[in-house]
Parts: C-alpha cells; structure tokens; sequence
C-alpha cells in the first residue's frame, strides 16, 4: 500500500434468515433473521392486537426487508388449538386455507429486547410452512 490509498471495506448487512441445525429438536420448524453480525427478535409489543406471540407464523417465502437498524418479516397468526376461528384476529382478512390473517411484523436487535416496557420475545419463530406440513 502507498500513502493515499483508500481501502473499502464492503460487508453485506440485509436482513436474512438463518435456519437452525436440522438435528436441535428445540428449534425444529423455526428461523431466526439476523442482520449483519445482529441477531433479531420478535416482541410481543410490536404485535397487532388479539395476537399472541404462540401464534405467529413467519412466512420464509418472503424475504425480510431492512428497517432502521431491525427487519420486517410477513407472518400469519395462526388459530391456537382449542381457539374458534371467529375469534380475533381470525376474523380480519383472512390471507390463506386456514383462515389465519397475514401482517408484516418488526423485528428488532436482540439486544434492544424490553427497551419498551415488559414484554415476551423470540429469536427463532415457527415457519407457516412448518405448519402445513404436520
């Protein structure tokens, strides 16, 4: 190198998913997004309401799109077992067979976890797909 050479350091840092090892049972049918070297999480507070964080569904089929310094991911929130597909949020528009309805959720760094007040959270979110399959 000589003296006014200018290097350019160019680190790819889009959102993406990250699929567990097949062989972890715990995570089984799951993806977690990460952006660059952050890792994300879904708070409960981020979303709609009449929707628990068990029901959540992330669609892997749409790749998530950047957003300040977190994501936004599509997901479905899926009936409960033992809950009436009248109940919310089942009654809104309903997006596929099940009847569950889909929204674009945010993601934020893990490391921003309850910088909001209390609340629940997830790195590594079931699959809508994993769901049709069982």
């Amino acid at each position: 190198m000589a003296v006014g050479d200018v290097v350019t350091l160019d680190l790819p840092v889009g959102p993406r998913l990250t699929w567990p090892d097949p062989r972890v049972d715990a995570v089984c049918g799951t993806v977690a997004v990460e952006r660059g070297p952050l890792v994300l999480a879904l708070e409960s507070v981020d979303l709609p309401d009449g929707v628990l964080l068990e029901q959540v569904r992330l669609d892997p089929a749409v790749a998530p799109r950047a957003q300040g310094d977190g994501a936004v991911v599509r997901a479905v929130a899926v009936p409960l077992p033992g809950a009436g597909a009248g109940t919310p949020p089942f009654a809104a528009a309903p997006t596929s067979d099940t009847g569950a309805a889909a929204y674009d959720l945010t993601l934020v760094p893990y490391h921003r976890w309850a910088e909001r007040g209390p609340s629940t959270m997830r790195v590594f979110v079931p699959t809508a797909r994993h769901e049709e399959s069982r």
